[in-house]
């Protein structure tokens, strides 16, 4: 082997290790492990599964407690089809309804129900618990605050990223 080719395998392996590559690997794995397991207690303690709990969640915390599903397919990892099909299920159960917008009959919002929210009240109150103990109580105060603080401002970043 050349040095030059030696240099050039050597600068990859090291790349391999840059703290930009492991700590955002870190941070999809910690995700993906949070997501099953709170996903798996908040089924087995309420019987709604987590994504359902994602997305009643995110449709009550945005404005007027409305979202179309344009925004809920930009906020959650699903392409518009999966979506679509999610909503169809959670719509099923009697969890959520379309409603047409009044301003624009082309667009349709998504709102919780009154079934819903009971449903969504009571899995609140379990994922908070399930939280505490397997996110926040794994964590020291500070790093618990750093945590936030950086992800916020990741968070807005990438918000206002989008934007331009």
């Amino acid at each position: 082997m050349t040095n030059s080719r030696r240099q050039s395998t050597k600068n990859q392996a090291s790349n391999l290790d840059d703290v930009r590559i492991s700590t955002f690997g870190k941070l999809l794995e910690v995700n993906a492990k949070l997501e099953r397991l709170l996903g798996r207690q908040l089924e087995d303690a309420v019987g709604l599964p987590f994504t359902w709990f994602e997305v009643m969640l995110r449709i009550t915390r945005s404005d007027d407690q409305v979202l179309t599903m344009t925004t809920l397919a930009d906020q959650v990892v699903l392409t518009t089809g999966g979506v679509t099909r999610l909503v169809d299920r959670i719509e099923a159960a009697g969890f959520i309804e379309r409603v047409a917008c009044p301003t624009d009959r082309r667009v349709n919002w998504l709102k919780v129900t009154s079934a819903g929210m009971v449903a969504l009240d009571e899995a609140v109150e379990a994922h908070l618990e399930h939280l505490e103990t397997e996110f926040v109580g794994r964590l020291k105060a500070a790093d618990m605050k750093n945590l936030s603080n950086a992800l916020d401002s990741l968070h807005e970043s990438l918000d206002q990223g989008d934007k331009s």
